[in-house]
């Protein structure tokens, strides 16, 4: 192989960090490789003319071992000169370059259309009761990868919060796993799916164990009964493939029942924007999702924690993550209706605000200098009461700010008190700065060593 001479800081930097952005320069001097192969190894990216080539290896050798696809294996794409990345991720001209982005990646020049572009694989002799699924899998690694999928429905019933009699809903089915399992336990299920063959699988297995299991053919979003209320709705691996996720959020609280609850299981939810999702959400970059887009035109979306949590809150759900150790599959995040009062102590902090918190604590949290937590948007209050405790030996003043309204409010020494803040704007966000302390550095005797500032038990909304 030859040896090309470009800059050594970049080629430190592309062994030391994979997912940091390629400068300008840099990629100029790979832009003098000849060898697509070589020129995409060496920098870790790829550009729109290499999207055929990603595309046609990976179809031919995306699931051979030692291919020459692990060449390009976990790659990523370089956005066109015309994205735009400081763009509000809600408005209709973000939505509208994300679909734009997406005709380029997949190579069409017309709008996206669910019924057409998200058609299923095909997928020979199917065996929807024996060998449903991953069951058909026959490589080396078939085992394994199973587990991911086992791992994650048992993640899902665990925090389904479902008792038999209950009524679930999953959005996206496939071979529907997981619903299966919920009807065999005495759970009502219905299943939505836009491919009218998976339809088909569902209800076999439904006629086969003689169980409450419906499927129905419609789009995300959608209630298949009409007004019927779930007690659990829940997508698999399927909610990046909704593309008008904006308003599908907005109608699943019409379906759910008041103590219902939303999970998201197998889904590219990153916890920081990154190279494969390097904005709030949109189409993923790596070159295996790249290629798939190309040969399926399948829409696959990526989020990352705090545009998705953020969304769900803002229309007025509390989140909360549940993390499973043993793969990512079964990584779960919850969405629940709020209630009028969120008790900091059993409230779960998205990974961009917890650096502004301590961990939660019995009766609340700690904030350190500045915290920040997001909060309902909808128009059903118009305060916010906020409780907190200053356990410090001296005053101390906190200011809090909400959308363009900022406020300071006096603690005393010791003191526990509630005070309101008018919310007839909506904000998405609250902060609270207050100085922090060092219990230990105080001549008090204390073996605390944390940044303390003020000890918040509870937001309310009024």
């Amino acid at each position: 192989m030859p040896t090309f001479n470009f800059p050594s800081f970049f080629r430190d930097l592309v062994r030391s960090r994979p997912d940091a952005p390629i400068t300008v320069e840099a990629q100029e001097d790979f832009d003098l490789i000849a060898d697509p192969l070589i020129r995409i190894e060496k920098s870790g990216y790829f550009r729109v003319d290499d999207i055929a080539l990603l595309a046609e290896t990976y179809a031919q050798l995306g699931h051979t071992p030692n291919s020459v696809w692990n060449q390009l294996r976990n790659k990523h794409f370089i956005l066109p000169n015309w994205f735009k990345t400081d763009m509000d991720p809600m408005s209709d001209e973000y939505f509208a370059q994300q679909i734009r982005l997406w005709q380029l990646i997949a190579g069409v020049d017309r709008e996206y259309v669910a019924e057409l572009d998200e058609a299923e694989v095909a997928i020979p002799n199917v065996d929807a009761i024996r060998l449903p699924g991953f069951y058909i899998w026959r490589s080396d690694a078939a085992v394994v990868s199973a587990s991911d999928h086992v791992l994650a429905t048992g993640m899902l019933m665990k925090h389904s919060g479902l008792k038999p009699g209950m009524w679930a809903l999953e959005y996206g089915a496939g071979f529907a796993h997981t619903a299966l399992a919920f009807a065999r336990m005495g759970v009502n299920v219905d299943t939505v799916d836009i491919s009218s063959t998976f339809c088909g699988y569902v209800k076999e297995q439904a006629d086969f164990f003689g169980v409450n299991l419906t499927p129905f053919k419609a789009l995300f979003g959608e209630n298949p009964r009409g007004d019927q209320k779930y007690d659990l709705i829940w997508f698999y691996e399927s909610f990046h493939h909704c593309v008008d996720f904006r308003n599908v959020i907005q109608k699943l609280k019409n379906h759910l029942t008041p103590t219902g609850r939303i999970l998201l299981a197998g889904e590219p939810v990153a916890k920081r924007e990154n190279a494969a999702v390097p904005y709030p959400w949109g189409l993923r970059l790596e070159s295996e999702v790249v290629a798939v887009i190309r040969n399926r035109r399948w829409f696959e979306l990526g989020f990352s924690e705090d545009f998705l949590t953020t969304l769900f809150v803002n229309n007025g759900y509390t989140a909360e993550y549940f993390d499973c150790p043993m793969s990512i599959f079964g990584q779960v995040y919850c969405f629940m209706p709020r209630t009028a009062k969120i008790e900091l102590g059993k409230y779960w902090v998205p990974s961009v605000d917890e650096n502004g918190w301590h961990a939660a604590e019995p009766m609340g949290r700690w904030t350190r200098e500045h915290a920040t937590i997001v909060l309902d948007k909808t128009e059903n209050f118009t305060a916010l009461e906020i409780a907190a405790t200053n356990h410090h030996p001296n005053v101390q003043p906190v200011t809090i700010t909400y959308g363009d309204v900022t406020t300071v409010v006096d603690f005393r020494p010791g003191e526990r008190k509630s005070f309101r803040i008018d919310a007839t704007i909506k904000a998405s966000r609250i902060a609270l700065s207050c100085r922090t302390i060092v219990p230990g550095g105080t001549g008090l005797p204390s073996t605390d060593t944390r940044d303390l500032g003020l000890y918040v038990h509870s937001f309310e909304y009024v």
